[in-house]
C-alpha cells in the first residue's frame, strides 16, 4: 500500500476520508498532446465522467489527480513535477496514451521522458488514441483502490498455453532492411508556377525590388515564393524586405544537409500591415557551412525572429551573431544531447524479439 492510499486508511475517520476522496477526484489535466481530445470526450455529455465523482479543474493547488494526456518531454517534465508538488495530499497520477507509456510515435526521440520517472503513476491507459471508456475505467480503478487499499487489473485475458501457440505459429519474419541514402536531394525551391499563374508577376516584382541581392526567385505553390541569397547579404536582404512591406518573420527554419557539409537557413516572411502581402509567404533561403555555422542576427529588424534564432541555435548549433542569447541555455533541459536535431545525432533503433 503506497503512502497516499495508506493515509486514507489511517485513523478513526478513515471511512469518511476514503468515501469523500473516492467521489471527489478533481483532475488537473496536463494536455501535452492529442489525448486531450479523448479526455474532453470522456467528460462531455456522451460519457459524462462527472457522474462518477470526477471533474476537471484548472488550479493545481485545489486538485488531487493529474491526468497526463500524451507525451512528456524533457521541458514538460519540469512542469509535471512542479504541478505534482503543488497539489495537496493525498494525490494521484493517471497517464493516457501510448506517448505517455513508452513515447509512442516518438519513442526514440532525444526529448522523451517516461512520466513514471518524474512522478508516481497509479494507472496507465494504453492506446493511440486511448478511448474515453479506457479513461473512465482508470478512474474507476483508482476509486476502487482508494476504498479497498489494493490495486487490481481492470481487465484479464484468457491464458494461452505458449506451447500450443508455437505449434501453430509460422516463422517470424526477418527484421526489415534499413537503408540510409548518402546523397539525398534536398530541394526547397522547385518551380511550381503552374499552380499559381498570378504569382509570376509577384515574383518579377520581388526580383526587381531586391535586384542583385537575390540569386533566384521561384513560385513554389499558391501564395508561396522562394528566393535565394548569399549569407553575407542577410542584413541587406532583410532591410529591403522591410521596405517591400514585410513586417515579420513567420518561421525561421534550419535544414541539416550533412553529406554536402552545409545548413540551409530559411526565413519565411509575411505581412500583417500591407493588404496585398497578407496572403503571401516568401521563403528567403541561404546556405552556410556546417563546420563554421554562423550567420548575422536580424532580430533587431524583425523582433519576431529572436525566439526562433535562440531555438535554432540550441537545436542545430547555428550561431546568429549579434543575438545576445547565443550560448545560453534557453529551450532544452541541461542533460539534453548537444544540438539534438543535427543528423549526426544517433537515434535508438527498434529491436525485434521473437521465440525460437
Amino acid at each position: 500500500m503506497d503512502e497516499m492510499i495508506e493515509f486514507l486508511h489511517r485513523g478513526p475517520l478513515s471511512p469518511i476520508k476514503r468515501w469523500g476522496t473516492k467521489f471527489s477526484l478533481w483532475p488537473v489535466h496536463l494536455v501535452t498532446a492529442c489525448c486531450g481530445v479523448e479526455l474532453a470526450h470522456g467528460y462531455a455529455s456522451g460519457y459524462d465522467g462527472e457522474r462518477l465523482g470526477s471533474l476537471n479543474f484548472g488550479i493545481s493547488r485545489q486538485t488531487n489527480l493529474i491526468i497526463v494526456e500524451g507525451a512528456i518531454t524533457r521541458k514538460m517534465a519540469r512542469v509535471l513535477k512542479m504541478t505534482y508538488e503543488q497539489m495537496p495530499d493525498p494525490k494521484f497520477v493517471i497517464v493516457m496514451g501510448a506517448c505517455g507509456l513508452r513515447g509512442g510515435l516518438f519513442w526514440n526521440g532525444y526529448h522523451m521522458v517516461n512520466p513514471d520517472e518524474v512522478v508516481p503513476v497509479k494507472y496507465f491507459i494504453p492506446g493511440c488514441p486511448p478511448t474515453p471508456e479506457g479513461m473512465l475505467r482508470a478512474i474507476r480503478a483508482l476509486q476502487e483502490e482508494i476504498i479497498s487499499g489494493k490495486s487490481d487489473d481492470t481487465i484479464r485475458f484468457k491464458p494461452i498455453a505458449f506451447e500450443e501457440v508455437k505449434k501453430r505459429a509460422k516463422k517470424i519474419p526477418p527484421q526489415p532492411p534499413k537503408r540510409r541514402m548518402k546523397n539525398v536531394a534536398i530541394v526547397v525551391d522547385k518551380d511550381r508556377s503552374h499552380r499559381w499563374e498570378e504569382g509570376r508577376a509577384v515574383a518579377e516584382k520581388i526580383k526587381e525590388h531586391f535586384g542583385e541581392l537575390v540569386e533566384k526567385v521561384v513560385v513554389t505553390a499558391k501564395n508561396r515564393i522562394c528566393t535565394s541569397f548569399k549569407a553575407e547579404n542577410v542584413r541587406e536582404v532583410m532591410e529591403r524586405a522591410k521596405e517591400f512591406g514585410f513586417d515579420h518573420v513567420k518561421i525561421l527554419n534550419v535544414i541539416d544537409v550533412p553529406h554536402l557539409r552545409k545548413f540551409i537557413v530559411e526565413y519565411h516572411l509575411s505581412s500583417y500591415s500591407k493588404k496585398e502581402l497578407m496572403s503571401l509567404i516568401v521563403n528567403f533561403k541561404t546556405e552556410i557551412g556546417r563546420e563554421d555555422a554562423k550567420i548575422e542576427s536580424v532580430s533587431d529588424l524583425f523582433p519576431s525572429v529572436d525566439y526562433m534564432e535562440r531555438e535554432m541555435h540550441e537545436l542545430f548549433g547555428v550561431v546568429f551573431e549579434g543575438n545576445e542569447w547565443m550560448g545560453r541555455n534557453f529551450l532544452l533541459a541541461p542533460d539534453t544531447p548537444k544540438y539534438p536535431l543535427r543528423k549526426d545525432f544517433e537515434l535508438e533503433e527498434d529491436v525485434y524479439v521473437g521465440g525460437e
